[in-house]
């Protein structure tokens, strides 16, 4: 069985790329506010 991704057309596989991109660049910046209140929480508790 081959996968869906071979039966996408050129146009929603950019759309899919571009979804996966601002998915990885949301994923990040949340990443970081998370690791910056950590350190800042554990840093007061010093």
């Amino acid at each position: 069985m081959m996968s869906k991704t071979y039966f996408l057309t050129p146009e929603e596989r950019a759309r899919k790329k571009q979804r996966n991109k601002v998915v990885l660049y949301a994923t990040l910046i949340l990443l970081t506010a998370v690791l910056s209140t950590a350190v800042t929480i554990l840093a007061n508790q010093m």
